[in-house]
């Protein structure tokens, strides 16, 4: 949204000011006083019943923000510059608040009764419907009293809530959920601490507007008030609900999870401040040396992350700049900030449900989960039509908060890169990772074997939930059939998920790597675990481990170390059991998998990868029989029933020969059951069919009707198939049983859906494309036979959903484009009005001249089709030589001034050298300012950023305009 347009103001007139009763001064008086009064209270009742830490922790927080409190008002006033001793005494008894709100209120008495010694005009602007209003004031020296005042108060009120209130609420609902009981002194002291912490945060919210918009006389309706009052308390009382629940079951997990939100925002500024290079500001006090200012800088970062840890601070910190205020309104920063938080409060409050105790017994915990994420949601939402309509100055928003929503929504992000199954993906490993490490680490079934394997047990069991988990997702991306019925057929599949569907490939590469890393950390917990059943079952110490690592003697059911004996070495249980000889091979066979599947080998040793590829085998009948010796055991239901290890874990080591019946039983075990099957056996079965599928339909006869040897080395071959469907821009897998029966390779298809043939073109690239070639060059009287698969859909079918579409080809990339191109031929030709698309861009780059060859007969004929049609300008097309030699570039200069290009023969002129997408960007961007845009791109990736840094750079954050959406092939 652009800012106002000037228009005439009115004349500007100079009218006296009047001062205001200084009721926020007043109130925030009365906040200390309540909240120290409060405090006190309960101080003597935790002193009566000997709550001596409680009774610490209160106190503490009561005296530190009062201490800093009466520093700012000290600090803000000048004092100590001046000789005003009964002052500074009532500071010192930590009563300056209520001395200032006195001189305040005498100061708004006393003026307007007398005359002012000096006077001082302000000038400023006010917004009224859309133009700027020049206003001058007069501001009298009582008035500019109170201003000093209530700037003191409101870092006062900052201070307070931030520093004590907010801390003191924490502090207090976490000894009532203990206690189960809230006397009345306790509940008055968290209303206090709530009112003040929301009246703080509202202050907050305000001098931002204020600081930001300093030219501007600022004045927020009720409304707003209202809006800003609900977001905050919304936001702030369910952070720290959640934040308490969280500690009440994890206890020491609490602090390192805050200090990490309180040091994380307190450095943030300070490394900003650092890679900007700039000096201390010199103006926060002339007295102060270069540690005062640090000193002070640090004090107010201290309270920028106090803020930043239970709501948003409206005042986003700069060092850098003079007025230590970030003046830009950073939405991009705002989003992270609530997207994090809202995803850390998700996270805190799943783990307690989870893991909560018996104090929550008579509570609906889910609904108290769902209230707290709403709660915190409906927050956010108060937040938005804050900054959407009830902001004072929103008119000056350069974009509001529905642009930059519509701007994210809307954003295609980088090829390769599919941030929303990504996250999608990242968010449940991290879940699955977190939840079951906590469960092993915390569960009492467990509670023997960690006392013999320690956190090891954890990390080997979350790990392993995370690889079945993407072992079962590994094989849908390579799901070809899957992958076009929901592109193409699925009539619930919408455009943003066959985006997703686009980067297929990238998205397997993503779960291999993750498979490899979730393996090396089950494979060294593993390797951990034996080192430490070894060393349990050799101990003779009479320790829990050593006693344990006994139990097999006494009963078949009663094991729970799986070395017997004292001559087993870890090398050994790990080539003769079924876990350890089927991780080995699993954990080989994935290795080898990933290592030929770099860039390297795949382009110049494809037949290395095709195969170690099918490595897959092994690694899913190894995956499925690997956990089922079961050799990492629990206790079991009954024996926990029966022989609780918290009651008789102290029996093992300490048995008593002449028990009695009251003693405890040993513990009996039960193996943890294999459940790799039951996450892979789907998209197991599922790829099953997929390759049944694609075998009978490779045994289809498949007829070539006519090869065709172009210029580059680059092989024509059309063919016919019974019961063939294609659209444009898709691909085929071919097989040459001449050559190798085992070995597809991708190809796009150049024909036109309205042609009666299908055919591709094929480069020499490799050894097999070289073969294959070959083999076709040679003149014999039968033709080698020609298994097909497909076709699959890419992102290219959607060309035809765009007004404009720009397509872009490297080489032999332009396969896509010349069916596309073919297609339109055929709709020209049959005078197709269905035809959505307006306007095509068509790009091609070229290494060398005899590359344009084979497609100069179709776009001869698609221009003078055109012309026929009057739609001359419908396609425009531009054709880049970026490798020529000194016998190119003469004949070009001498027959400069012909009609037709000297290279290829057609109307426009072949470019010599890169094209400068910046300027074909604005170019289509000015001459389609209202239009989608559609980028298709059958390239390198080199080539692919440069597209998308464009499609970016070029597409408006106005709905209303210009928008380019870029797509690319990916095989």
């Amino acid at each position: 949204m652009d800012g106002p347009s000037g228009g005439c103001p009115p004349a500007a007139t100079a009218a006296p000011s009047r001062a205001k009763l200084p009721l926020g001064i007043v109130f925030s008086t009365a906040l200390f006083c309540g909240e120290g009064a409060a405090a006190a209270v309960l101080c003597l009742s935790y002193g009566h019943s000997d709550d001596r830490f409680w009774l610490a922790l209160t106190v503490f927080f009561v005296l530190c923000p009062s201490v800093l409190v009466q520093l700012t008002l000290i600090f803000v006033h000048r004092d100590l510059s001046r000789d005003r001793p009964l002052v500074l005494l009532m500071h010192l008894l930590q009563l300056g608040p209520i001395i200032r709100c006195m001189e305040a209120l005498v100061v708004y008495c006393w003026s307007g009764k007398e005359e002012e010694p000096y006077v001082t005009i302000t000038r400023k602007r006010r917004l009224r419907k859309g133009y700027e209003v020049e206003m001058e004031q007069e501001v009298g020296h009582s008035v500019r009293r109170l201003a000093t005042h209530r700037n003191a108060f409101k870092r006062m009120a900052v201070i307070q809530a931030f520093l004590g209130s907010t801390p003191q609420l924490t502090l207090q609902l976490y000894i009532s959920i203990l206690e189960k009981y809230v006397p009345a002194a306790r509940a008055v002291l968290m209303g206090i601490c709530l009112v003040s912490v929301t009246y703080g945060a509202l202050v907050c919210n305000v001098l931002a507007i204020q600081v930001k918009y300093d030219d501007y006389k600022v004045q927020l309706r009720p409304l707003a008030f209202l809006c800003i009052v609900l977001w905050r308390s919304l936001e702030i009382s369910t952070r720290v609900a959640v934040l308490v629940l969280f500690s009440t079951v994890f206890k020491h997990w609490i602090i390192p999870i805050a200090l990490a939100n309180l040091l994380v925002v307190f450095f943030l500024p300070w490394v900003q401040f650092w890679r900007s290079g700039t000096s201390l500001p010199d103006n926060i006090e002339k007295n102060f040396s270069r540690v005062g200012t640090v000193v002070v800088l640090c004090a107010f970062t201290l309270l920028y992350a106090s803020i930043n840890m239970f709501c948003w601070s409206a005042v986003q910190l700069n060092l850098a700049d003079r007025d230590l205020i970030d003046k830009s309104q950073n939405w991009g920063r705002l989003a992270v900030y609530y997207v994090a938080r809202l995803a850390e409060n998700m996270a805190l409050v799943i783990l307690w449900y989870f893991f909560k105790t018996d104090v929550y017994e008579n509570i609906c915990t889910l609904l108290l989960v769902v209230q707290l994420l709403l709660g915190y949601c409906l927050g956010i939402y108060f937040m938005l039509l804050f900054f959407q309509y009830l902001h004072p100055c929103r008119q000056l928003f350069r974009h509001n908060v529905a642009d930059f929503l519509h701007c994210v929504c809307c954003r295609r992000h980088p090829p390769g890169t599919p941030l929303h199954l990504e996250a999608a993906w990242l968010g449940i490993n991290i879940f699955l990772f977190t939840y079951y490490f906590l469960f092993f680490d915390r569960d009492e079934r467990y509670f023997y074997t960690r006392a013999i394997l320690g956190s090891a047990l954890a990390w080997a069991r979350a790990s392993a939930k995370c690889l079945n988990f993407n072992s079962m997702l590994i094989l849908l991306p390579v799901c070809r059939n899957l992958l076009s019925f929901l592109r193409g057929t699925c009539s619930c599949c919408r455009r943003t998920l066959r985006k997703q569907l686009d980067h297929n490939l990238t998205f397997h590469k993503l779960v291999a790597y993750a498979l490899a890393l979730l393996t090396a950390v089950h494979t060294i917990a593993h390797l951990f675990n034996l080192e430490r059943y070894n060393h349990s079952q050799q101990a003779t110490d009479g320790s829990l481990p050593a006693v344990l690592s006994k139990l097999h003697l006494k009963g078949s059911n009663k094991w729970l170390n799986p070395i017997h004996s004292n001559q087993t070495t870890v090398e050994y249980v790990a080539f003769t059991t079924i876990p350890g000889l089927t991780g080995v091979i699993i954990t080989l066979a994935l290795i080898l998998m990933v290592t030929s599947s770099t860039e390297f080998i795949r382009r110049n040793y494809f037949e290395v990868f095709w195969y170690t590829h099918h490595l897959f085998l092994i690694y899913f009948v190894g995956l499925v029989i690997h956990g089922i010796a079961g050799l990492v055991r629990g206790q079991t239901e009954e024996s926990m029933e029966e022989v609780h290890p918290h009651r008789c874990a102290h029996y093992l080591t300490h048995k008593d020969e002449d028990c009695s019946h009251d003693c405890c039983k040993d513990p009996e075990f039960g193996s943890i059951p294999a459940e790799s099957w039951k996450w892979v056996l789907a998209p197991v079965l599922l790829y099953i069919f997929e390759r049944i599928l694609r075998v009978w339909r490779a045994q289809q006869k498949v007829v070539v009707t006519k090869v065709v040897m172009h210029p580059a080395r680059v092989l024509e071959l059309q063919m016919q198939k019974k019961g063939f469907s294609m659209e444009v821009g898709q691909y085929i897998f071919v097989n040459c049983p001449a050559i190798s029966l085992l070995e597809w390779h991708p190809f796009t298809l150049t024909s036109a859906p309205e042609e009666d043939f299908f055919s591709i073109h094929i480069r020499a690239a490799g050894d097999w494309t070289e073969s294959l070639i070959d083999t076709f060059q040679q003149q014999k009287t039968e033709m080698p036979r020609i298994e097909v698969d497909g076709p699959f859909g890419t992102a290219s079918e959607d060309v035809f959903q765009y007004e404009v579409a720009m397509l872009v080809g490297a080489g032999i990339g332009v396969t896509p484009f010349a069916s596309i191109l073919k297609s339109i031929w055929y709709k020209f030709q049959q005078a197709d009005q269905t035809l959505k698309t307006k306007k095509i861009y068509f790009y091609w780059v070229c290494r060398d001249t005899g590359a344009f060859a084979w497609f100069n007969d179709l776009l001869a004929s698609l221009e003078q089709k055109m012309a026929e049609s009057g739609k001359a300008d419908f396609l425009t097309y531009r054709l880049f030589l970026t490798g020529w030699d000194t016998s190119i570039a003469n004949n070009v200069a001498l027959r400069f001034d012909t009609t037709t290009d000297t290279v290829t023969g057609l109307r426009h002129k072949t470019i010599f050298g890169r094209p400068m997408w910046n300027t074909e960007f604005a170019a289509v961007a000015a001459a389609h300012p209202r239009s989608v845009v559609g980028v298709f791109l059958c390239g390198p990736g080199a080539l692919a950023k440069s597209l998308q840094k464009s499609c970016h750079q070029h597409s408006s954050l106005d709905p209303r305009k210009v928008k380019f959406y870029f797509n690319k092939e990916n095989f």
